[in-house]
C-alpha cells in the first residue's frame, strides 16, 4: 500500500464536484500543504471540470471518473473500484462520493468521510425517503472508519444522523494566509459575496438588502449556479447597484476588491469563504446559522444577523460601512483569529494526525 516511487503511504482523495466550492478549495489546499506531500503519496479522483483542472495545475495526480456532481452514481462507483484495487491506497478520504465511499469498503481501504455540509439540511428533506436517501443515512453509520465534520454543527448534525460520535473529528477548513499577505486595503462603500448561486445561501436576500442600501453601497456578487438568471435578471430590472461576476478563480483577488463582505446562507456546514475573508482582512456580515456562528464572533470579528432578514441584513452592512474604523479593527481581529483557528497547517497536521491513527497496528 505505500507508493512504489516514494515509499509514503498512498492516500485518494474523492470527490464528485466539478466546479470548485467550498469542498473543492479545501481538497486543493489539503492536498498543497507541505506536511500532507512530505509524509503521503497522495491523487484525488474526481469528474472532468474546473476542480481537475485546478488540481493538476496544483502538480496533484489526477484520476478522472464518471458521474459528475452526483454523490452516488452506480458507473462512477464500479470505476472507483477498479480504480482503488490498481491504485491500492491505504485510505480513501472522500467528499461528498458516496461512490467512493462504498467502492473503497468494497476494496478493503480504510475509509475517511470529510461532510462539508450541514447534514442536517439533508435529513430534512424528502430526499430522506428515497431509495438514495435511505443509502446515504446508512452510509454515515457504515461506510467510514473517521468522519471529518468542518464544524462543531456538521458533528452535532451527523450524531443526530446516526453516526457513532466516537468516529466523528472536528477539522475546520483552512486558508493559507500567504495568499492574502499582499492585499490592498478595503474599498469603502463596496460590499463583496462569494458563493455558488443556489437558493441556501441566499442571495435573494442580499438583493433585498440592496435595495435598502442603494445610494449607499454597490455589491460584486461572484460565483455561478442556477439562480444566476434569476438574480441577474432582478438585477437588471430593479436597477440594482450589483454586478455579477460570473465564477471566480482568484479568490484573494476578488475580496481585494471589497470592503464588506457578506454571507446571507440559509444553510452553512461552516462557511470557508468567511474564512477567506477574514484572511483578507475584511469583516464579515452573516447569518447565525449552521457553523458560521463558529467563524465570525459577532461584534469582534464582524456582525451576524437572522437568516431571511434584509432589513437587519442592511442595517449591519450599514454600520461596517458608516464606521471603517470599527470595520478596520474586526478585520484585523478576522485575520488573527484565521491565523489561530482556520490556517491551512493547522488542518494538515490535524488530518495527518487523522491518517496516522487510521494506520497505526
Amino acid at each position: 500500500m505505500t507508493d512504489a516511487n516514494t515509499g509514503l503511504p498512498r492516500v485518494l482523495h474523492v470527490c464528485s464536484d466539478t466546479n470548485i466550492g467550498g469542498a473543492g478549495r479545501y481538497v486543493l489546499t489539503l492536498l498543497t500543504q507541505p506536511l500532507i506531500a512530505e509524509r503521503y503519496a497522495v491523487a484525488a479522483a474526481c469528474p472532468e471540470g474546473a476542480l481537475a483542472a485546478a488540481l493538476r495545475r496544483a502538480g496533484v495526480q489526477v484520476f478522472l471518473y464518471p458521474g459528475a456532481d452526483r454523490s452516488l452514481s452506480w458507473s462512477g462507483l464500479w470505476h472507483l473500484l477498479g480504480l482503488i484495487r490498481r491504485w491500492r491506497p491505504h485510505i480513501v478520504h472522500t467528499h461528498g462520493a458516496l461512490s467512493g465511499r462504498i467502492a473503497a469498503r468494497l476494496a478493503g481501504a480504510r475509509v475517511v468521510y470529510t461532510k462539508h455540509g450541514l447534514a442536517a439540511a439533508v435529513e430534512a428533506s424528502v430526499q430522506v425517503r428515497s431509495p438514495g436517501g435511505w443509502l446515504r443515512r446508512q452510509a454515515v453509520r457504515r461506510f467510514a472508519d473517521r468522519i471529518v465534520a468542518v464544524s462543531a454543527a456538521v458533528r452535532d448534525a451527523l450524531i443526530a444522523q446516526g453516526a457513532d460520535p466516537g468516529v466523528v473529528r472536528v477539522i475546520p477548513g483552512g486558508v493559507d494566509l500567504r495568499a492574502y499577505a499582499e492585499l490592498p486595503p478595503p474599498v469603502p462603500g463596496v460590499v463583496g459575496a462569494l458563493g455558488r448561486l443556489e437558493r441556501e445561501k441566499g442571495f435573494d436576500v442580499l438583493l433585498d438588502a440592496m435595495a435598502e442600501l442603494r445610494g449607499e453601497a454597490r455589491l460584486i456578487l461572484g460565483g455561478d449556479g442556477s439562480q444566476r438568471q434569476a438574480l441577474a435578471a432582478r438585477v437588471q430590472a430593479e436597477e440594482l447597484p450589483v454586478e455579477l461576476t460570473g465564477f471566480v478563480a482568484d479568490v484573494p483577488a476578488f475580496l481585494g476588491r471589497t470592503g464588506v463582505f457578506v454571507l446571507p446562507s440559509r444553510s452553512e456546514g461552516l462557511g470557508l469563504v468567511a474564512v477567506e475573508a477574514m484572511a483578507a482582512g475584511r469583516p464579515v456580515v452573516a447569518s447565525c446559522t449552521g457553523g458560521l456562528p463558529e467563524v465570525v464572533v459577532d461584534g469582534e470579528t464582524g456582525l451576524l444577523v437572522e437568516p431571511e432578514d434584509p432589513v437587519a441584513l442592511a442595517r449591519a452592512i450599514r454600520m461596517l460601512l458608516a464606521d471603517p474604523d470599527r470595520a478596520a479593527r474586526m478585520g484585523a481581529a478576522g485575520r488573527q483569529r484565521v491565523r489561530e483557528r482556520f490556517s491551512a497547517e493547522r488542518m494538515a497536521r490535524e488530518t495527518a494526525a487523522l491518517y496516522e491513527e487510521l494506520m497505526a497496528p
